[in-house]
Order: C-alpha cells, then structure tokens, then sequence
C-alpha cells in the first residue's frame, strides 16, 4: 500500500483511535463520579443511617460512625447467634424432610436476636441524637424520613 491509500487508512485510524479513547475516558469518568458517594466507616451498605450521616457536618459524623461501631462492637454475640440461626434455617430447608416445629424454632431464634440488634442500635442512636443540637437533629430527621431513589434492582421485582 502506497501514497494515498496508506494516508487514507492512517486518518480513519487516527480517528477510530480518538473515538475509542475518548469513550474509555467518558466511561472511566462516569463510573468514577458513581462511585463518588464513598461510605461512611463503620456504619455498613448503603441504607438510611449512612445517608443521614452523610448529611450531617463531619465532627457529628464521626461521633455517630463511634457510636454505631461501639454498638455493633458489643452486640457481635447477638448478631452471631442471628446468622447462626439463619444458616441452621437454611439447613433444616435443604433437608429431604422438613421439620417445620425445629425450622420454626430456629427462624423465632433469629427473629429474636435479630430484634435485639434492631431494639439496641436504634437506642444507641436515639442516645446520640439526643446529644445533638436542634438544627443537626432536623437535618438527621430529614435524611432518615427522606426518600431514597430504587435501585434497579428493586424496580425489577413485581
């Protein structure tokens, strides 16, 4: 390939080049920007608390990342026991007989510890907000009663 030809295919080349460059680039940038929103440490996935301690100004947040850790910290034995159950229910499920009186037992079992986890976090954090002034208290109300957007997910689901 010579003269012209070769100038053809090198233009077509340099700008197929541009245009697949620039779209990794785009790509690179908009899979960086959503994944800007980083967690809050120590308050876990994505849900209500994390989002309403995004919004609160950063000496709060930290105290109610403290508050949150020391709480799961000492409610590890409890959260222990509920994934126990969990998986002895999921046993007792994969069985070629069921035993509904044990799988009861064992999903009351989970329920409970998973209630004491819910009942002490929720004090915990009740404990907290009552330290805060009315303004932050406000803007941790709006945040945990506002509504979040669905994920893809859930708008799959019937």
């Amino acid at each position: 390939m010579k003269g012209r030809g070769f100038q053809i295919l090198l233009v077509c080349s340099l700008v197929l080049n541009v245009f697949v460059i620039g779209g990794l680039v785009g790509a690179g940038f908009m899979w960086q920007r959503a994944e800007v929103q980083h967690p809050v440490n120590g308050l876990g996935r994505a849900g209500r608390l994390r989002m309403a301690a995004q919004d609160l100004p950063q000496p709060y947040r930290r105290d109610l990342r403290l508050t949150v850790v020391e709480t799961m910290r000492t409610l590890k034995p409890q959260i222990g026991e509920a994934r126990a159950a969990r998986r002895e229910a999921a046993r007792l499920l994969a069985q070629p007989t069921l035993d509904r009186g044990a799988l009861d037992t064992t999903l009351a079992r989970a329920r409970a510890a998973d209630s004491v986890v819910r009942t002490r976090l929720e004090a915990s954090i009740a404990g907290f907000a009552a330290g805060l002034p009315q303004r932050e208290r406000l803007r941790l109300v709006e945040a945990l009663t506002r509504q979040q957007p669905r994920s893809p997910r859930q708008e799959k689901r019937p």
